[in-house]
């Protein structure tokens, strides 16, 4: 008995001491942008009081309320192991046919659905060729975005387009002071995280993401969940595309472009890992609002537009680390 106890670990006060400081810094897998987004706030307080005033964060939630919609459509995208560099093309595209056709058919509603179906379709496109032809999704979205903004090219001639009233003004609408485009966001991402947390169907898309040859044997359809994925964050970016339009009275060509790496860079920061399977809409929706308080910090502190992006490879690399900080104090045997 005694040459048992003797050869059982007994910790050292060193790793006793890294087990309670890893113990306080442990937030969960995605707890780290609750604390990075007050932490934030706090010094834009500081060093930028203006941002943190009610108009000002009234302002900036239209913003922070259209890049969590992308933040969700990348989001499911990187849970299935891929990225969608169409999200660019599409909300362009979103913009301009429902400035065409709400103008042609004289009814918003119906320019509204046949936009997201244009773009639903778009992004199953996206899902066939990776899922059917094995191609990789950042070549596969990369050549689609291509496609998209000849088709903008050619629908707009090259020259933004004026938005239907009714789509402006549901953009610039609020209730209690709160814009609708928040709303809306908040109903996309309790929905999604709905979904994929508490539904068989969320279950098996984590499944499919985490494993697809597990999934497979276990009898689950991965062309379905993989197509399905592309679809979906493809309608995400159409809402998004539409709902900036709107909020600028204008359909531009180029108007997806300022959300492209916002939008990955939402999903990184949020925690979503790029091997597939975990993932959070609630931590990338945080993140779309971190990401654009960052931007009108440094905005409002008058850097330019190189070194705004330069904060937010920063941002993604030290938020990359932090998150290891944990895995990094664990004392070796």
């Amino acid at each position: 008995m005694s040459d048992v106890l003797a050869n059982q670990a007994v910790p050292t006060s060193a790793e006793s001491g890294v087990a309670k400081m890893k113990g306080r810094l442990s937030t969960g897998e995605f707890g780290w942008i609750w604390i990075a987004t007050s932490a934030l706030f706090g010094i834009s307080a500081i060093v930028a009081p203006g941002t943190v005033r009610f108009t000002s964060i009234v302002a900036m939630l239209p913003f922070a309320a259209m890049l969590a919609i992308v933040a969700i459509g990348q989001t499911i995208v990187i849970q299935q192991r891929g990225l969608d560099l169409s999200s660019a093309g599409l909300m362009s595209l979103s913009g301009i046919l429902v400035a065409q056709l709400g103008f042609s058919t004289g009814s918003i509603f119906l320019a509204v659905v046949l936009t997201l179906i244009v773009c639903a379709i778009c992004g199953a496109v996206n899902g066939l060729l990776i899922a059917r032809l094995n191609i990789m999704p950042i070549v596969a979205t990369l050549a689609t975005n291509a496609l998209l903004l000849g088709a903008i090219q050619t629908l707009s001639g090259g020259s933004p387009m004026t938005v239907p009233k009714a789509l402006e003004d549901f953009s610039h609408e609020r209730l209690f002071g709160v814009p609708y485009t928040l709303f809306l966001s908040l109903v996309f991402v309790a929905f999604a995280a709905f979904v994929s947390t508490r539904t068989l169907i969320g279950r098996q898309f984590i499944a499919v993401g985490a494993n697809q040859r597990s999934a497979r044997a276990a009898g689950i359809g991965v062309l379905r969940y993989q197509v399905g994925t592309y679809a979906a964050a493809a309608l995400c970016f159409a809402v998004a595309g539409m709902l900036y339009a709107g909020f600028i009275g204008s359909a531009s060509q180029v108007a997806g472009n300022d959300y492209l790496l916002p939008g990955i860079a939402a999903v990184v920061v949020g925690g979503t890992p790029f091997t597939g399977g975990r993932g959070s809409v609630i931590a990338s929706g945080v993140a779309a609002i971190f990401m654009t308080q960052l931007g009108m910090m440094v905005l409002a502190l008058g850097a330019g537009t190189a070194f705004q992006l330069l904060v937010q490879a920063g941002v993604i690399v030290l938020a990359t680390t932090i998150r290891h900080i944990p895995g990094l104090l664990r004392v070796p045997r």
